[in-house]
């Protein structure tokens, strides 16, 4: 099972918080989307949804632990939807 990275991070510059994520171990896949309205606190239900939405339907979902606060950043460790 191979372990990728999903990162929320608010974009300053635009005023939006954008989901990236980050490529599979070919180097392909990396993705990223913008997610209007969202609060900025990935443990809101909505906009936990939200994020789980756009995750899946890039095939891959995130695994149990959950969203840690990296120096600004919400990042969750996602594996591929079999």
């Amino acid at each position: 099972m191979t372990v990728r990275l999903a990162r929320l991070t608010y974009e300053r510059h635009i005023g939006i918080w954008r989901l990236r994520l980050d490529p599979d171990e070919t180097g392909a896949g990396d993705k990223a989307g913008d997610l209007i309205g969202f609060s900025g606190d990935i443990h809101d239900p909505d906009d936990e949804l939200k994020v789980t939405m756009l995750l899946s339907a890039w095939g891959v979902h995130p695994e149990p632990g959950g969203w840690r606060d990296g120096g600004g950043t919400w990042v969750v460790p996602v594996v591929a939807v079999a």
